[in-house]
């Protein structure tokens, strides 16, 4: 199970599940969400690890108490449980304070989920799950640097550039072309649900104004310092694009692309972190899109 605390969710198995409750709330009704959830997690494990079964029975009263939609039954199984001490021998054997300290977490538990809850809360997944634009895609999208600082310790170390340099760039046009989707999670229970990012291929040019006559196969492509090629790796949401007022050229044909990652990972070594929801004093989008041109 791999517990960091005592409470009813400090666990794995729970912070595990809680990403599949939400999206069986988010997409099925509320009595056949509880049936996909039983089913997949009798699946796995049951009554006869006790360790196991509590966090799934906890966690999954306390999920549906804070979103306002815990039922009867399912506070009444963890009741019991908390009640007849079930699962506490297990924690008796990490000592007498470590089973106090259980003990007095599963009377906090106990005390809020017979308490009245409050408005039912919107349940929706915390993933990028839409696959933003077909591959080959060639997009024109606007830079923002304005009041900006080029500094970031993640571009300053490729391509060196003053803030003025860096802030004269602002609503000019760089060119990105999609190369693939990348997913880090697939929800087990819902599988269509999933946390998209979207990998694009960046190219070593900046326009004035919205390029015409174009295609990829006339630019240079692009290299990040941190893995010398030209993909970069951003949040597979339109909401980025739409606010650097993004142009499609067309969709064109593409260079085929390093093998992937084997297996199923969280990330892709082929293609640069570019967060556009993310400005700080170590990362930002334009000044990483910005780093990955024109270096000797």
């Amino acid at each position: 199970m791999g517990a960091w605390s005592t409470s009813v969710t400090g666990n794995d198995t729970a912070a595990d599940l809680k990403s599949e409750y939400t999206c069986a709330f988010f997409r099925y009704p509320q009595a056949e969400a509880l049936e996909r959830i039983e089913a997949y997690v009798r699946g796995m494990f049951d009554e006869s690890d006790p360790e196991e079964w509590c966090a799934y029975v906890y966690s999954l009263a306390d999920f549906m108490w804070k979103k306002g939609i815990l039922t009867d039954a399912v506070k009444q199984r963890a009741l019991q449980m908390i009640d007849s001490g079930f699962g506490l021998e297990l924690w008796a054997e990490s000592g007498e304070k470590t089973l106090r300290d259980r003990k007095k977490a599963l009377e906090k538990f106990r005390a809020e989920s017979i308490s009245p809850m409050g408005p039912v809360k919107q349940i929706t997944p915390n993933v990028h799950p839409e696959d933003i634009f077909p591959d080959g895609d060639l997009i024109a999208v606007r830079l923002m640097t304005a009041g900006k600082t080029y500094g970031t310790k993640h571009a300053a170390r490729f391509r060196p550039m003053t803030e003025e340099t860096f802030q004269s760039y602002d609503g000019k046009y760089v060119l990105l072309q999609k190369a693939w989707s990348h997913a880090s999670w697939h929800s087990a229970l819902v599988p269509e649900i999933a946390d998209f990012w979207a990998v694009f291929r960046l190219f070593d040019a900046v326009f004035d104004a919205l390029p015409a006559d174009i295609t990829p196969d006339r630019l240079p492509e692009a290299r990040f310092g941190s893995t010398g090629l030209p993909y970069l790796m951003c949040e597979s949401s339109m909401f980025y694009f739409k606010k650097r007022k993004y142009q499609l050229i067309g969709n064109f044909p593409q260079p085929e692309p390093p093998p992937p990652p084997s297996g199923r990972c969280l990330s892709d070594h082929r293609a640069d972190h570019v967060y556009f929801g993310i400005s700080n004093q170590w990362w930002d989008p334009d000044a990483q899109l910005l780093a990955a041109m024109s270096r000797s």
